[in-house]
């Protein structure tokens, strides 16, 4: 162990070192500046309760900017002492979970009043990331416009907790053109949650400007942006989208194949019949082949070549409940819907299925 230690170049120990020295530093100023929070806790209680007790009335009275309980807020140094301001506003994020609409808007109201906003603004620039977090959360929640420069910086932070959050904030907020910068820069792709997230953060704005989401459905983009967009475009119907997923159709991820094939049966223009019909000649998935079944049923509403192409995939398709979505595609392609046809077809279904096949 020893050669080992006196075989590594000096400045290189001197180095290690210094980070083991700074990194320990800023753990013990961390520690230093959340204990006022965490010390007498049974006097944080009562504090609490008096907080709760005024808040309880404020959102009961009218005109509360004028009355005692504001005033009452910053005697108790509110604005100033670090571990009240802390108490109080867990206290005053509690109770936004609970409350809507004007009561929501008194609390907000209360927030600005105290100048905590200017704080949290203020603390966007902190070198510690929970503390970026926790000002952008409250700053998004009682929705205060920050300058957008600076959350576009964020949007680029190194922390993804706090890029997420500046990017559901960038859509919560803002009603400018470039609220969608962030689908050109991200790079990582987007969790599950996080598509989620910006799905219903788009689509909950109705007034908030709509970019083309077709532009993003390109491979040069990650491709939970493309399923993203493949999402958004569905939704807003935008039919701008159909070339661009004509032209990635053949790619070779599955799942965001199968989404543009449902996408295109969402769209239900007839240009897609022919890109669909060749690509179920060349499908080797299973579950995309349905969706292109299911996708040519709503389009092809009597066109005799859909009609003719689904007769055809019935004399050699017999996998039981594939064969039962060609039906329902073809009822719906020749628009013969009725409960007689239905059973007819149904009945038609049993006896050509082959007696092996009935059980899969």
């Amino acid at each position: 162990m020893g050669n080992l230690l006196h075989n590594i170049p000096t400045y290189l120990l001197y180095f290690i070192l210094f980070n083991i020295i700074v990194v320990n530093i800023g753990m013990f100023l961390v520690f230093i500046y959340n204990i006022p929070v965490f010390i007498n806790s049974e006097k944080n209680n009562r504090i609490r309760n008096i907080f709760s007790e005024i808040l309880s009335e404020i959102i009961l009275l009218e005109n509360y900017e004028n009355t005692e309980k504001i005033k009452i807020l910053k005697k108790l140094k509110v604005q100033k002492n670090r571990r009240i301001r802390t108490i109080f506003i867990k206290v005053l994020k509690e109770y936004t979970i609970f409350l809507k609409s004007t009561e929501f808007a008194t609390l907000t109201d209360v927030y600005k009043s105290l100048g905590l906003h200017l704080k949290d603004i203020k603390d966007l620039d902190s070198i510690f990331s929970t503390r970026v977090l926790e000002a952008l959360d409250r700053l998004n929640r009682f929705k205060i416009v920050v300058n957008r420069a600076k959350i576009k910086k964020l949007q680029k932070h190194k922390n993804p907790d706090i890029r997420e959050l500046a990017n559901a904030y960038t859509l919560n907020i803002y009603d400018s053109e470039d609220i969608y910068e962030f689908f050109d820069f991200t790079t990582e792709p987007f969790t599950p949650w996080q598509q989620l997230e910006y799905f219903q953060l788009i689509t909950n704005r109705p007034l908030a400007p709509k970019a083309d989401f077709g532009k993003w459905i390109n491979p040069k983009y990650e491709s939970s942006i493309i399923s993203l967009s493949l999402d958004l475009v569905a939704y807003y119907h935008q039919e701008t989208a159909i070339e661009p997923i004509h032209s990635m159709i053949k790619i070779d991820h599955t799942k965001i194949r199968r989404k543009m094939i449902r996408t295109l049966g969402i769209l239900n223009q007839k240009q897609s019949i022919d890109v669909l019909m060749d690509q179920y000649l060349e499908e080797d998935d299973m579950k995309c082949k349905k969706e292109i079944v299911k996708s040519l049923g709503y389009m092809g509403y009597k066109n005799e070549k859909v009609i003719h192409f689904l007769e055809e995939l019935l004399k050699t398709e017999f996998h039981t409940n594939f064969r039962k979505a060609i039906l329902i595609a073809l009822s719906r392609a020749t628009g013969s819907e009725s409960i007689l046809e239905n059973k007819i077809y149904r009945y038609e279904l049993e006896k050509t299925v082959p007696d092996e096949q009935k059980i899969l």
